[in-house]
């Protein structure tokens, strides 16, 4: 079961990371192409969650790592494929050395067996204090959720994301 999940975790963040590489770039108001950087970000954990900022290029952020928390979300159902899935919207709040970023996260979720789920999404920046103050950005991620023990429901929920995608300064 192992090596499906982690299969099915790699799949997912090659997706990922495909989109967000076509992405490409943004454009400003007036309809040029602006630099943007491209980052990654992990989060993972053991119910308490950490997140290390990685950039890929040039431009405003830097390394950075710290706390992640998850509040403040609606979820629904939709068909994809005949398939049914739940989306959620989660607002994350990453509190690292550079200042906060918050970033708004839609997901779909496609259950696996022994109680485990991966996703894949996208996601923006919606706000950010310290060297996150005037950032945009945006991109796709990938993750996987669910119990160590699956029999268990008192263990450990453990985490994996990955996001990619892009900064720009607004």
């Amino acid at each position: 079961m192992r090596k499906v999940l982690m299969a099915a975790v790699a799949l997912v963040a090659l997706a990922a990371a495909l989109t967000a590489v076509a992405a490409g770039g943004t454009r400003s108001a007036g309809g040029k192409r602006s630099a943007a950087q491209r980052v990654r970000i992990d989060v993972k954990g053991t119910d308490a969650f950490t997140f290390v900022l990685t950039p890929r290029s040039k431009g405003p952020s830097q390394l950075d790592t710290g706390p992640v928390t998850f509040c403040c979300w609606r979820s629904w159902k939709v068909k994809r494929a005949g398939a049914s899935l739940e989306v959620t919207n989660p607002l994350l709040t990453l509190v690292g050395t550079q200042g906060t970023l918050k970033i708004r996260n839609q997901i779909e979720w496609v259950g696996l067996p022994d109680d485990w789920s991966v996703w894949n999404g996208t996601w923006k920046v919606v706000g950010g204090t310290g060297a996150y103050a005037g950032l945009s950005g945006h991109g796709r991620d990938g993750g996987a959720w669910g119990r160590r023990d699956a029999s268990n429901a008192q263990s450990p929920v453990d985490l994996r994301i990955r996001f990619f995608g892009f900064f720009t300064r607004r």
